[in-house]
């Protein structure tokens, strides 16, 4: 009867899969962080800029042309809230 017992069993196979980068980041999250923020304050600064220019725009023109103008006239982005 020994010689038809059955092999030991070895246990659950796997553990963590072969990945690069499992366990450190190549770049430094910091440094990206802050290279995105710099990256999105640039875009807010640039948009504020467009929507400050086309305000002024419609700002300038006289009632006459606004009134003919309408709505569909009007800048689409909002007014920024610190220019009047």
């Amino acid at each position: 009867m020994a010689a038809e017992r059955k092999p030991a069993g070895r246990g659950p196979r796997g553990g963590k899969k072969h990945q690069p980068g499992r366990g450190h980041e190549r770049k430094s999250a910091r440094a990206k962080k802050k290279r995105f923020a710099r990256k999105a304050a640039e875009k807010q600064r640039q948009q504020d800029a467009d929507a400050r220019k086309a305000w002024a725009e419609w700002d300038r023109l006289p009632d006459d042309a606004k009134r003919l103008l309408g709505p569909a006239g009007q800048p689409r982005i909002p007014r920024p809230h610190d220019a009047s």
